[in-house]
């Protein structure tokens, strides 16, 4: 496994306690590693723990707006996409915790695509 799907795993597992905010993995990555990495290599790795992410069925990435959480309405490769073009075109370090946020999605709207699906 690479570094991206480790940390994804491990983000994974903590989803389920809380959201967890693009901009926490930033500055995470950022306390590991040091100063000597700029904005391209750790926006970078976070865009790819986010691909990662995004290939389980029952995680979703929205914004938190006026203190509610709003998921995205995209597919995961368009949200994927997304994060890849907003990120990377960044000149600073995201510190924004209300954007890019990821969590579990509510077990009532699993079980209503499940339904749809059937």
């Amino acid at each position: 496994m690479s570094q991206q799907s480790d940390m994804a795993d491990a983000v994974y597992h903590r989803l389920s306690a809380a959201p967890v905010a693009a901009a926490h993995l930033v500055r995470e990555l950022r306390s590991r590693w040091g100063a000597e990495h700029g904005v391209g290599s750790v926006h970078g790795f976070v865009r790819e723990v986010a691909t990662c992410l995004l290939h389980y069925e029952d995680v979703q990435v929205g914004d938190v707006t006026t203190g509610k959480y709003v998921p995205w309405q995209l597919a995961p490769w368009e949200a994927d996409e997304r994060i890849d073009a907003e990120l990377m075109a960044m000149d600073l370090f995201l510190e924004d915790e209300d954007r890019y946020v990821f969590r579990k999605k509510p077990v009532a709207q699993e079980v209503a695509g499940a339904t749809a699906d059937a």
